[in-house]
């Protein structure tokens, strides 16, 4: 009676985990965003000129010296 019982509550686990498994392979693609990709790219695309501009003028007090 106690072996069933266990042989039961094991093959619910294994399914469970079998369907788990298979459930993390399917991707699913996101809807889009179209305005938060726009503003997300505007701050990007802000922080890398604000970098360039650090590192122009890091480079230009080097020449100085």
């Amino acid at each position: 009676m106690l072996d069933k019982i266990i042989g039961q509550i094991l093959l619910v686990l294994l399914n469970w985990f079998e369907k788990r498994i298979n459930l993390s392979q399917t991707a699913a693609d996101a809807d889009s965003d179209i305005d938060s990709l726009r503003r997300a790219g505007s701050r990007i695309d802000e922080w890398v000129r604000k970098q360039n501009d650090l590192h122009s003028r890091e480079q230009s007090n080097e020449d100085r010296s």
